[in-house]
């Protein structure tokens, strides 16, 4: 029998939202094994200051848990 677990991270990016989702699933493989899959929940903007936007996007990521 497999057993998944998933989790929900915020990662942010200067470049896109696209890049801060790779950095959500970069950061979590670098700390989890047997990632399956991640799906964007949100995406966000902080645009305080204007000049200098932060992206950010919500990703819930699966993984498979050992036995």
């Amino acid at each position: 029998m497999t057993v998944h677990k998933e989790v929900i991270v915020t990662a942010t990016s200067e470049e896109s939202w696209e890049d801060a989702a790779l950095n959500a699933v970069d950061r979590m493989d670098a700390t989890i094994e047997k990632l399956q899959w991640a799906v964007v929940q949100d995406q966000s903007i902080q645009v305080d200051p204007p000049s200098d936007p932060e992206f950010k996007t919500k990703v819930k990521i699966g993984f498979e848990v050992d036995e």
